[in-house]
């Protein structure tokens, strides 16, 4: 017969590594929300997206920094979406290098920088008056009646089978 009085059993599972890969980099993650989707920012703290999901359940601090994240980023979209709603001046640079008979480059090189302008664009203006403007957030106000009407029947419907 086997003695298991001085055996130890470790159910714990793998170490949790919060503290070492994710904890330290609180800080970089709403700059890396900008140009990264959750699963890449997981990949980039080497961890995968099951345990960064864990994570986001069991930290609320990373909640946080993925909000602060999602926050920065929409306000620079509405800011894009307002300079091309209503035009914009940019500057565009060309380079030219010099090259000899065999596509190699010689000498220097020559910088052309030429000011341009973005027009208004239709889409743009329209989405923001929509989302900003309550005379042109309805563009089909009819339909929007019968559509909460109907909701409205429906929700009717439901409570009487109950």
């Amino acid at each position: 017969m086997i003695n298991l009085e001085h055996v130890e059993v470790n159910f714990m599972g793998r170490k949790n590594k919060y503290e070492s890969n994710v904890k330290p980099f609180l800080g970089d993650i709403p700059k890396w929300y900008e140009t990264m989707t959750e699963g890449q920012i997981a990949k980039k703290l080497g961890i995968s997206t099951a345990s960064f999901e864990n994570y986001k359940i069991k930290y609320p601090e990373l909640v946080a920094c993925l909000q602060q994240g999602k926050e920065i980023l929409a306000d620079d979209l509405k800011d894009t979406l307002r300079q091309k709603a209503k035009g914009f001046y940019y500057k565009e640079t060309k380079r030219t290098y010099l090259e000899n008979e065999f596509g190699q480059q010689i000498g220097s090189v020559r910088v052309e920088e030429t000011e341009k302008y973005s027009a208004p664009d239709t889409g743009a203006i329209h989405l923001l008056l929509k989302n900003l403007d309550e005379n042109w957030r309805n563009d089909d106000k009819a339909t929007m009646d019968m559509k909460r009407e109907k909701l409205e029947l429906d929700k009717q419907k439901a409570e009487e089978t109950w």
